[in-house]
């Protein structure tokens, strides 16, 4: 075990980037068994606590390796991630029935896979909650295309926003069906606009709901 004032560069999920850590406590876990004729297998972990020299965000690192392996694994707690969940999320919840949450689940549910680096799962689970969204306002069509016209005829979405719709669809139908696996950057532009029209139908709404406005005077 150590504690020193060691200055690494660890990423950073508060600053979302790579950033200056101090590394905080140190500690190194190894275990050894014997082999046949006279080898030995050891593996190790180090065991680092940082903290962000910007925002003071706690990261636990370890970097393991064992006998014959050419480099060493790295990981980090809480996971990496590139994208924090939009800020509204609570005014979604509120917008929601105690019985019927399944919006707030299915997002947080998308943000868990992209942690974990599945995001072939974060795609499906995108389609998957555009499709949820649609159902719960209009009556099913027979198709995610047929509905997503509906859903525009309906007034939810603009014409730009069922255009902008249309490569999400296709990158959930390629992860599906072909192994297509969208790069951290597509990610980003997929979740845009998912959570633009999420908040547009549900927290937009709520968030004016209360807003008094003078009338006009005659």
């Amino acid at each position: 075990m150590s504690v020193n004032s060691e200055r690494v560069k660890l990423h950073c999920n508060l600053c979302l980037g790579t950033r200056w850590h101090s590394i905080l406590y140190s500690t190194t876990r190894s275990h050894t068994e014997p082999l046949d004729e006279g080898f030995e297998y050891e593996e190790s972990t180090v065991y680092n606590v940082a903290e962000c020299d910007g925002c003071e965000s706690l990261t636990m690192h370890t970097s393991w390796r064992t006998s014959g392996q050419s480099g060493s694994i790295e990981e980090q707690w809480p996971p990496k991630i590139s994208r924090r969940q939009p800020k509204w999320m609570f005014d979604l919840f509120l917008s929601e029935a105690l019985d019927n949450t399944f919006k707030h689940e299915f997002i947080q549910e998308i943000y868990s896979s992209l942690k974990a680096n599945n995001r072939r799962l974060a795609v499906l689970g995108v389609r998957a909650l555009l499709e949820q969204v649609m159902l719960e306002h209009i009556k099913d069509q027979g198709s995610f295309e047929k509905n997503l016209a509906e859903f525009e005829a309906s007034g939810f979405i603009s014409r730009v926003q069922r255009e902008a719709i249309r490569p999400v669809v296709e990158a959930g139908h390629a992860s599906m069906h072909r192994g297509f696996k969208a790069t951290a950057q597509q990610i980003d532009a997929i979740l845009d606009v998912t959570e633009n029209i999420i908040e547009s139908i549900y927290v937009a709404k709520l968030r004016t709901a209360n807003l008094k406005v003078p009338p006009r005077k005659l």
